[in-house]
């Protein structure tokens, strides 16, 4: 089994291939719907339908950003019924989506505790 991990070292150069598929990865995620919809997606799999109502959009452009993320490869689906079902490709993702998320909240508490500058 390959390990994926990248272990930071200050006397190695990353790979161009190594950036531009991160920045890919953080681009994808660089929308608060498309964030939304990974956050509830990376704890069940949803429709279309719930995707659309759980984020405030329309079930058109809900659509699209669905496309977009099935597209780099991060959903997958399946159809039940009538209905096409969303679910996360990848368990990595999810726990990325849980860090990016946990280490924002955690920025927010640092910028919350700073004290305000006086003029």
């Amino acid at each position: 089994m390959t390990d994926y991990a990248v272990t930071p070292a200050r006397d190695v150069i990353i790979s161009n291939e190594l950036l531009e598929m991160s920045m890919t990865v953080l681009k994808t995620l660089a929308d608060p719907a498309r964030l939304q919809m990974l956050w509830a997606l990376s704890s069940s799999d949803h429709t279309l339908s719930e995707l659309s109502q759980f984020v405030g959009v329309s079930p058109s452009v809900a659509s699209q950003l669905l496309s977009r993320l099935r597209t780099k490869g991060v959903l997958q689906t399946r159809k039940e019924g009538r209905h096409m079902v969303y679910s996360m490709s990848d368990e990595r993702l999810k726990q990325f989506i849980a860090q990016t998320l946990n280490f924002a909240d955690y920025r927010l508490d640092v910028a919350n505790a700073e004290p305000e500058d006086e003029d």
